[in-house]
């Protein structure tokens, strides 16, 4: 195996799925976001986890990812949340998935592809409450109810908004949600009573319970990770992923010597470095070059130089005795220390979901099944 990894522990996310269990109730739905491989710890392995923990569908941003999800055997209810063209109608009834709906030409794309195939298709309708983003405004969406009520072959299962700042701006949050109810009152004066309804994230999910409705989606929650919201607020949950890789050479730096391009770090004194084998090519960003931390023998080693497409150089001199195939943490815990995404997203200019979902393919994923805090 390469001597850099993504480790997932499968066992802190069953943890995590289950305190939303627990706590939005047995009456609504949990939909285990899994877009972008699962927010890069690996989609299929991570929905398992998932389902076993109390989720009850998946929601995804393509028909790919859907199909990759039932090519797995997964046969669990899947919500395709990202804009779907009129020519992946059939595709998307053939995997069967859920697709959002927000246009009327999707909408007559999946009624025509459902008449083809005998069937009835069903979707979830989006609409724009103020994100401004994906889905039917909810002021301009009385045309599109019209359409969709002339469809013999469409049903819509569910309506869903998703909120711009649920973590940090409660006013406006409230202002999307007022939205939001209008909207499906609206459309269940046409088109009648209407399953689901889900607008809230990880962040809502949290701090309105009363947003929670028949549904929830759960993303970066299921990771363990705060997608900003106020640390009093923040329930106790499990990092699910840490990055890892073995020092494979070390060298004595002297006093006044530069390493890396562009010469950005300058020894001051005689300095053992350790070259750990990723980089930005890998998804350690390149903003972290003299900007991180690094776990060595359970002390906090800084970055040095700039990082490279492949490789990433640590000043381990405070370390002591560091030798080849040594293993470094860049996330995760290490003895009493531990480096957290959220540190890793703020020192990189970021978000906690940028940084894990951009792992590479190239890192192999690691699958442990033990709890650990």
């Amino acid at each position: 195996m390469r001597a850099a990894w993504v480790e997932v522990n499968l066992a802190n996310l069953r943890l995590n799925v289950q305190y939303f269990r627990s706590a939005v109730g047995p009456d609504c739905e949990i939909y285990a976001v899994v877009k972008g491989n699962g927010y890069g710890h690996g989609a299929v392995t991570v929905s398992r986890a998932a389902l076993e923990a109390g989720a009850t569908g998946f929601a995804v941003a393509m028909s790919s990812e859907a199909r990759e999800l039932r090519e797995a055997g997964l046969q669990t209810p899947i919500l395709i949340m990202g804009e779907s063209s009129p020519d992946e109608a059939t595709e998307i009834l053939e995997i069967g998935a859920t697709p959002a709906l927000a246009t009327p030409e999707v909408a007559r794309a999946l009624s025509s592809a459902a008449a083809t195939m005998d069937r009835v298709a069903e979707a979830h309708l989006k609409i724009d409450s103020g994100m401004g983003r994906q889905g039917i405004r909810w002021d301009e969406i009385n045309g599109l109810i019209q359409v969709i009520a002339g469809l013999g072959n469409l049903r819509i299962s569910g309506l869903f908004t998703h909120f711009a700042v649920a973590e940090s701006d409660a006013e406006f949050t409230r202002w999307q949600h007022d939205n939001f109810l209008a909207a499906c009152e609206k459309v269940e004066a046409v088109l009648g009573p209407i399953p689901y309804r889900h607008c809230a994230n990880t962040a809502a999910a949290i701090l309105y319970p009363d947003m929670r409705h028949s549904m929830v989606r759960l993303g970066i929650g299921w990771c363990g990770l705060n997608p900003g919201v106020p640390a009093e607020r923040w329930p106790r949950l499990q990092p699910t992923l840490s990055l890892r890789a073995k020092v494979v050479l070390t060298k004595t730096v002297h006093a006044g010597d530069s390493v890396g391009y562009g010469r950005t770090w300058r020894a001051e004194r005689d300095t053992r470095i350790a070259l750990l084998p990723l980089g930005y090519c890998d998804g350690y960003p390149r903003a972290l070059s003299d900007n991180a931390d690094v776990l060595v023998h359970g002390i906090r080693c800084p970055v040095v130089g700039r990082i490279s497409m492949d490789a990433t150089l640590v000043d381990v001199t405070q370390a002591g005795d560091v030798q080849v195939g040594d293993e470094a943490v860049l996330i995760g815990r290490q003895g009493q220390e531990e480096i957290r995404v959220e540190e890793i997203a703020e020192r990189a200019g970021t978000i906690v979901q940028n940084i894990v979902s951009t792992l590479s393919v190239r890192l192999p994923r690691v699958y442990v099944d033990r709890p650990q805090s």
